[in-house]
């Protein structure tokens, strides 16, 4: 879990880590927060290779590019799942026309209530979260949740009761088999096994070259493809 910070203040991101240490303290779900003051090349590079749920707290009073106008961009991106709150200190901007537009979870005013509606509204955020599909494993005591749009494909390690979970940033090695995750992910029609070690989830394929049996991602390639399951993969293929 990813919790973005975009607050040119500092004493009101220090409030909105503490509550998020306050909701998430207890629990033992593996979360990160990134804080940035200020949107350039660097926390656009910064925001595109971070995995996982995510959940974007933005002031729209941050100068330069505000709040809203950041909830634009990561909209136009293509991430409708993550939720947005957006706070300020001016209640009327709560009318801006747009907002609805980039699906606000909530608008939050800088003022006494501030961490009880943060806190109210994370809450919810995380049940959002959770409600999306994601591969679940838990790791020396920790709880992952790897959303199942960032996985580009799992595959057996070298150790027969392990496997290699490969998104599009990271991997993530899971005591699992490769049979045990095919069963687990049975329930959607995303992923497939092109190989008796590998599965891989089509909504992430970018090209397919069935006579040298390799599958292209956005920036991997692999040659875990079976002919007998070359079928199957097409097939699949043929509804995205």
């Amino acid at each position: 879990m990813k919790f973005i910070i975009y607050e040119d203040e500092k004493e009101y991101a220090t409030r909105y880590q503490n509550v998020i240490h306050k909701i998430l303290g207890p629990t033992n779900l593996n979360y990160e927060i990134i804080e940035i003051d200020e949107y350039n090349e660097e926390t656009k590079k910064k925001l595109k290779e971070k995995d996982g749920n995510k959940v974007y707290i933005l002031d729209i009073e941050v100068p330069g590019i505000n709040g809203l106008e950041l909830a634009r961009k990561i909209r136009k991106i293509g991430d409708w799942t993550s939720p947005i709150i957006i706070v300020t200190s001016h209640e009327e901007f709560r009318n801006v026309g747009y907002t609805g537009k980039i699906l606000m979870l909530n608008f939050i005013l800088k003022n006494k209530e501030l961490e009880k509606d943060l806190y109210e509204s994370l809450e919810v955020a995380l049940e959002i979260n959770m409600a999306n599909k994601s591969l679940r494993y838990t790791n020396k005591g920790e709880s992952y949740h790897i959303p199942h749009q960032d996985i580009l494909y799992i595959e057996k390690s070298l150790n027969d009761n392990t496997s290699c979970i490969v998104t599009k940033n990271h991997t993530y090695d899971i005591r699992k088999t490769i049979k045990e995750l095919e069963k687990e992910l049975s329930d959607t029609i995303n992923f497939v096994k092109t190989h008796r070690s590998c599965i891989v989830n089509v909504k992430n394929i970018k090209h397919i070259d069935f006579e040298n049996n390799t599958i292209t991602f956005t920036n991997k390639k692999i040659a875990l493809l079976s002919r007998a399951n070359k079928k199957l993969l097409k097939e699949r293929m043929k509804g995205i």
